[in-house]
Formats: C-alpha cells, sequence, structure tokens
C-alpha cells in the first residue's frame, strides 16, 4: 500500500478504496482511533488566526467625563466595588 495517495484523504475515502484493491484493514472506526492515538487525528485545513480582541476600559479622572447605561462592571474608587 503506497502511504502518499493516502495522506491527504479523510479515513471514509481511504475505507471505501481499500475494498477495491482487493485489501480491507479494519473499520471506520478503528482507523480513526489509530490516527487519535498517533495525534494525526486534527483538521487539515487551514485554519484562520484572529488578532486578540481588547476589552473597553471606562476610565474617568472626574465627575461626569464617563456616561454608560451598564454600570455591572464600572470601576468605583476603591479596588472589587463596582
Amino acid at each position: 500500500m503506497r502511504f502518499e495517495e493516502y495522506t491527504q484523504r479523510p479515513p471514509p475515502h481511504i475505507w471505501a478504496r481499500e475494498p477495491d484493491a482487493g485489501r480491507h484493514h479494519c473499520s471506520i472506526s478503528t482507523m480513526y482511533r489509530i490516527l487519535r492515538e498517533k495525534g494525526r487525528s486534527g483538521d487539515r485545513r487551514r485554519q484562520a488566526t484572529h488578532p486578540a480582541k481588547t476589552v473597553p476600559e471606562l476610565v474617568a479622572t472626574a465627575p461626569s467625563q464617563v456616561f454608560t447605561w451598564d454600570i455591572t462592571k464600572a470601576a468605583g474608587p476603591v479596588k472589587r466595588v463596582w
């Protein structure tokens, strides 16, 4: 069996092609189990990377500088007091 032709194919495609060649090795679930044990069961597509999002912070140095409708996490004059 040539492994190069199967490197980019998913296990169901490999399992369906092997009986045509006169070979039967195992079930599809066994193929997935073996790939998982070898660390090869991940997604083979390129994944998009996104930059980390920053949480906006409201900072005021005097009264009436910042207005917000949601005050559940607005920092007070003392640490951990909302």
